[in-house]
């Protein structure tokens, strides 16, 4: 059976991957010495992010583009939680 999407949008796999994604893409954002490579899976999302939106509106400042990118970090975390919940289930019901 396949998972709920509530259960999807708030677990914990959901979570944490939002969470790596942002946190120290944020936390070097804040303050360069805090940079670390953990940052650069959001670096990459927030790269291509803001590259779309200059195309699309370039008149807009660079932190308008957080955003997106934290809605965009949101849809990859809740696609990787429903995916990693599905494959739980089917184990589960082994």
């Amino acid at each position: 059976m396949a998972p709920s999407l509530r259960r999807a949008l708030t677990a914990p796999v959901t979570v944490a991957t939002f969470l790596l994604l942002v946190v120290p893409l944020a936390l070097g954002w804040l303050r360069t010495s805090l940079l670390s490579p953990l940052a650069l899976p959001g670096y990459l999302i927030y790269t291509v992010g803001s590259a779309i939106g200059n195309l699309l509106a370039p008149r807009f400042d660079l932190w308008v583009y957080w955003i997106p990118f934290l809605a965009g970090c949101y849809g990859i975390a809740v696609t990787f939680g429903y995916t990693v919940e599905l494959v739980v289930d089917r184990f589960e019901s082994l």
